[in-house]
């Protein structure tokens, strides 16, 4: 869909807004513009919103609605507890009935189970909320990297962007308490601040002044705790790829084996300390300034509650009104403490969001020209490549280096050579996994770099050697070749019986139902050639018009390997053909050999024509068939 226009280098956006020296990203792009401080808050928040309300926005209005209810019940309880002590004092100075209290105190306990109540309803879905949105930001994840192109995936830096939008995800749900908790907190204390303008707006004007400190707080912690993600986002990525060496079945033989255990343990445990190492000096330093912004809050509070009393000595407040100021203070302030607690969630999370929008609009930022939409080939294909050159990125290195060949419709094209010799890498650009760096693949004369590469992968059959070994029933490793026909059983089976993998799945406990794999309850593992079985048998049933074996038949023994390649113009006639192997004698009946040495195609021809030109392929042919013989 896209071609990654990131680099090689991961690079770290200077504070001050600067453009970064080293390898210049997209990701650079758009932090270089972004404001490290405080003032970027408005545009994060803005995010959230959009994120929040995109993800869920019936949760969204009933959070939103009772925030609003819970700052209306603070003002009202304000100055409906001033009535109620205005009545109590009357009451008690004209020795009359206490009895006209009464209504006012019933309706304090309504309004608190009201608020009760409504607290309640938005707790409720705020939590529903902060899954809708985790669901949400992940699916925007997913469906970038599904879009990005195949060499996105050979780059450190959009291994790190990934790492970074995948972790924010887990931070996506205190996007949604921030805002909540913000938002309640600031409701409020607006309702509060409403009661202390009506009882003297001079308290209200000097209680507002808590907000500086708790501002001065948020904004230094969500920066602080933000930069220490970002700078240890490689070395936390190195952290758990140690631990999954030592948690997954793959390489746990290896690690017993190599008796490397304790050795990867101890590398996993250093790259933990290291982290809390670097968190225990950024908590210090945040403690730092949180204990002088407490301080200072508390001044703040101090002196309006010193003013009050000056206020009610003075005759400016009836001791009712008093009260209820003091009230009101003490709930505006602890609602600011809140605000202020909630403040920093939200501006953290908003600081993690910013790498989930990053990430999610990286192809729009790193994409080629819109390629026009095209059907996929429905017959055999013509292949060719023309002076092709290609290197991988963030290597000098090239792959391959002027290789031309070609393919006609309906031929079996074979490539050798020996190991690093480039055979993969050319199957790759031939089934339009990526483009060259230059030169062209041609697809019947279409230029792979220019049109629907989609479309072209439809047409394309592709077994690599390191094939996918999907944890899933067998009928559903087979059917995964061509998804859009899931249901066709009669097709799986037949697949299964030209790649000769009928008869040990239908061995199985379940038959076709049998799930593959130990790493779930009611697995079966199989042996290495027998899985190779059932890829083959998924690119038959993909019966598309160009096919690729790379490899096909690494683990199958050398009769069977025989029987295969023998058997190959019969199961996939009608259909352009490439067949990678390291066997020599496999692919002597090939239409035309290519040998790959170091990137370059050094002969061409048929087996008997390679042979009699007593180059390289008859010199690595006769190896291999001396090695056979002895």
């Amino acid at each position: 869909m896209c071609a990654m226009a990131v680099g090689d280098q991961e690079t770290d956006p200077d504070p001050d807004g600067a453009a970064p020296t080293g390898g210049f990203t997209i990701y650079d792009l758009y932090q270089a513009g972004a404001e490290r401080s405080a003032r970027a808050l408005p545009r994060l928040v803005a995010a959230a919103i959009r994120l929040v309300w995109a993800a869920g926005r019936r949760e969204a209005l009933i959070t939103a609605a009772m925030q609003v209810a819970a700052g209306v019940g603070v003002g009202a309880y304000v100055l409906l507890g001033k009535h109620v002590l205005d009545t109590a004092f009357a009451a008690e100075r004209s020795g009359g009935d206490l009895g006209d209290v009464v209504p006012g105190v019933v309706a304090l306990g309504a309004l608190t189970a009201l608020l009760g109540f409504a607290s309640a309803v938005g707790r409720e879905q705020q939590e529903l909320l902060a899954e809708l949105t985790i669901r949400y930001a992940q699916a925007r994840i997913l469906d970038v990297a599904c879009a990005v192109e195949l060499a996105a995936f050979d780059q450190p830096v959009f291994h790190d962007r990934l790492a970074r939008a995948q972790a924010s995800t887990n931070r996506a749900h205190l996007v949604v308490f921030g805002l909540g908790q913000v938002g309640y907190a600031l409701a409020g204390a607006l309702g509060a601040l409403v009661a202390l303008l009506t009882l003297e707006p001079l308290l209200a004007a000097i209680a507002v002044l808590i907000l500086v400190p708790a501002w001065m707080t948020t904004s230094r912690r969500g920066e602080a705790i933000y930069r220490f993600a970002y700078d240890l986002t490689p070395r936390d990525r190195e952290r758990h790829y140690v631990a999954d060496l030592l948690a997954q079945r793959d390489p746990a033989k290896e690690v017993r084996a190599f008796g490397l255990a304790a050795f990867l343990r101890a590398r996993h445990d250093r790259l933990y300390d290291e982290r809390i190492a670097e968190l225990r000096r950024v908590a210090r330093r945040q403690l730092r300034f949180a204990l002088l912004a407490n301080l200072t809050t508390a001044l703040i509070i101090g002196g309006t509650l010193a003013l009050l009393l000056g206020l009610e000595r003075g005759g400016r407040l009836t001791v009712a009104g008093a009260a209820a100021a003091a009230g009101g203070i003490v709930l505006l302030a602890q609602r600011l403490t809140f605000a202020g607690i909630g403040a920093v969630n939200l501006y953290e999370s908003a600081l993690f969001l910013r790498d989930i929008v990053s990430f999610v609009d990286l192809p729009a930022e790193g994409s080629r020209p819109h390629a026009p939409a095209s059907p996929a080939p429905a017959g055999p294909v013509r292949v060719t490549a023309e002076d092709v050159v290609f290197a991988y990125p963030g290597s000098s290195r090239r792959a391959l280096d002027g290789v031309s060949l070609a393919i006609e419709p309906g031929e079996v094209v074979a490539l050798v050579g020996e190991n690093g010799s480039g055979k993969t890498t050319l199957a790759k650009l031939l089934a339009a996994l990526y483009v060259p760096d230059r030169g062209r693949v041609l697809w019947d004369g279409s230029d792979t770099a220019r049109v629907d590469r989609d479309a072209l992968r439809g047409g394309t059959a592709v077994i690599f050697q390191d094939f996918t070994r999907y944890a899933l029933p067998a009928r559903d490793n087979i059917a995964l070749g061509r998804h859009e026909r899931f249901a066709d059983e009669p097709a799986i089976l037949a697949a299964a019986r030209r790649a000769g993998a009928h008869d040990d799945l239908a061995r199985l406990a379940h038959g076709f139902d049998t799930l593959l794999g130990p790493e779930f309850q009611g697995g079966t593992d199989l042996s290495l050639g027998q899985w190779q079985r059932v890829a083959l048998a998924r690119v038959f049933f993909r019966d598309a018009p160009f096919v690729i074996l790379d490899e096909p038949t690494a683990a199958l023994d050398a009769r069977a390997e025989a029987q295969l390649f023998e058997a190959i113009r019969t199961l996939l006639v009608g259909r352009t053909v490439l067949v990678i192997s390291h066997r020599f004698s496999s692919v002597r009946s090939a239409d035309r050999i290519y040998v790959l040495h170091e990137g370059r195609v050094t002969e061409a021809g048929t087996h008997d024509e390679l042979v009699a030109a007593a180059g390289r392929y008859a010199e690595l042919f006769e190896v291999q068939a001396a090695a056979y013989r002895s």
